[in-house]
């Protein structure tokens, strides 16, 4: 079942929802990244303390992808457009 999701979303991806992703590449980078770093900050934490709260790993990716989702974006198109605006001296 894993597989067959794994393709569907592959499809999906270099199908019909291309345009959308070329279009929106800087949001969907920095939620997939601000929630792994999330999900496995909290999970390093909970391992340091050895203090175990189920929810707490979801919880951490969910924040840190939406912290990620709003500023990310503009942090990724200045690095992407770094150097070209400038005048050369």
């Amino acid at each position: 079942m894993k597989w067959i999701f794994a393709i569907v979303v592959v499809v999906m991806l270099l199908g019909p929802l291309r345009p959308w992703v070329a279009r929106h590449w800087g949001f969907l980078l920095s939620v997939a990244g601000g929630a792994a770093f999330g999900y496995f900050w909290a999970v390093f934490i909970l391992s340091k303390l050895n203090y175990h709260v189920a929810g707490l790993p979801l919880a951490s990716a969910l924040i840190v992808a939406i912290a990620a989702g709003q500023y990310g974006p503009a942090i990724l198109r200045r690095i992407e457009r770094d150097g070209r605006d400038e005048h050369s001296s």
